[in-house]
């Protein structure tokens, strides 16, 4: 099967075109809570976010990649409704375990970590593992190549969250709880919306499961390693910010990241939108590995040049701070963006050991490289780690990008 780059660029730009909207959705929520809360409130509030993203990852288990595997390689309406239906049961498991595992996670959180937040676990982790059905249905989705309906959901759950943000403002009821509050909600209204767009079959689901289960046994397990070291890569920089610094040095880190973590979509928009096909491909493209490049290059330096105006204009000359770390970012998400293609492409071929292998190479080089570098550098440590860590993901994602295609010549 050829890749029809047309329509493909299509698919890619109408999801790179959500994300851009979910971008400045994005920015609009974060100039909301910045003007609402203080600095150290909206440290507390980035906290209990990463908190979730980095906690949920571990009750995976590997099921969502494997489905959305799964659900690549059929072309059936009634299998693809029927491994909907068994990812939704096995997710509603591990959300049930992940809810006890969170909640009671607040009786010890403020003894590790300077930036204090078990009031808001307290309160609202009954709905923190909506999380779980975030990713699950983006993946299911994902292996669908139902892209549109993707795109969609991508920012809809933020609009609900602005909405609901101007709403305590409009009528004086901001507080740091209601904030973390919206956002889950609206992650949640959205997440079961789709249960009744795709319609998932519960007929025949013990043999379904069966199926899903044997998939994570084979593939999905050494996925699932790479997500739990991926979500560290993503969130370990700002917990180990909590613990050695305070809550208005990750205020500042965490503009910085959200404002530069963005280079990245693009490439996940293109990766997204080829993962079906790559599925049953033995190569990406030349054109297309061109036209990532081209992209993140582009990105990258319009980031650096318009930094000034973004942090000091856009959201606050309070978070000047911000600015020191953001070239080194830029870069660092330049990067990750260039491996994504590749990243994406080993996933859809079943390469999970290849992903394993990789994540923990990148684990080690990133805690070591935090634990170094964040005590005497500060945020400017925390970002020199990621511009290292994704400097060996590129590298190693080529070199078994590679091993891959070699292997593929010799049969």
């Amino acid at each position: 099967m050829k890749i029809r780059l047309p329509e493909t660029l299509k698919g890619t730009f109408f999801l790179y075109l959500a994300q851009i909207v979910n971008l400045f959705l994005g920015w609009v929520v974060a100039k909301l809570n910045i003007a609402h809360l203080n600095v150290a409130e909206y440290g507390q509030l980035s906290f209990f976010i990463s908190l979730i993203n980095f906690t949920f990852v571990f009750f995976t288990l590997g099921i969502f990649e494997s489905a959305s595997r799964l659900i690549a390689l059929t072309d059936s309406r009634r299998e693809y409704r029927r491994l909907v239906a068994a990812t939704l049961l096995l997710t509603g498991g591990v959300y049930f375990l992940f809810t006890l595992f969170f909640g009671a996670g607040s009786y010890w959180i403020d003894s590790l970590f300077q930036v204090k937040i078990a009031f808001l676990v307290r309160q609202l982790f009954p709905l923190a593992g909506v999380f779980l059905f975030l990713i699950m249905w983006q993946m299911i989705l994902r292996g669908a190549g139902k892209i549109v309906r993707l795109s969609w959901y991508m920012f809809l759950p933020r609009v609900a969250y602005a909405l609901f943000l101007g709403m305590l403002v409009w009528g004086g009821w901001f507080t740091l709880t209601r904030s973390a509050l919206g956002n889950l909600l609206s992650i949640g209204a959205f997440a079961l919306g789709l249960f009744f767009l795709e319609r998932p079959d519960f007929r025949d689901i013990r043999k379904t499961v069966g199926r899903l289960v044997k998939e994570v046994r084979s593939f999905g397990i050494h996925v699932y390693f790479g997500e739990i070291i991926k979500v560290f890569l993503y969130h370990v920089d700002k917990l180990f910010i909590s613990f050695f610094l305070d809550a208005e040095q990750l205020a500042f880190y965490a503009l910085a990241y959200t404002v530069s973590f963005p280079l990245t979509f693009f490439s996940t928009a293109l990766s997204t939108s080829l993962y079906k096909k790559f599925s049953q491909q033995n190569k990406i493209r030349s054109e297309v590995l061109w036209l990532n490049l081209s992209w993140i290059v582009l990105s990258v330096i319009a980031l650096i040049l318009l930094r000034k105006w973004i942090i000091l204009d856009l959201f606050s000359p309070r978070y000047a701070r911000s600015l020191t770390v953001i070239p080194l970012l830029a870069i660092a998400f330049g990067l990750a963006g260039i491996s994504r293609l590749f990243s994406y492409f080993l996933t859809a071929r079943g390469q999970g050991k290849a992903i394993r292998n990789i994540s923990v190479v990148l684990l080690v080089t990133h805690l070591s490289a935090c634990l170094i570098l964040i005590p005497h550098l500060g945020i400017l440590g925390a970002a020199l780690a990621i511009l290292l860590t994704y400097l060996v993901d590129l590298l190693l994602s080529v070199y078994y990008y590679r091993r891959f295609r070699l292997e593929m010549g010799n049969r």
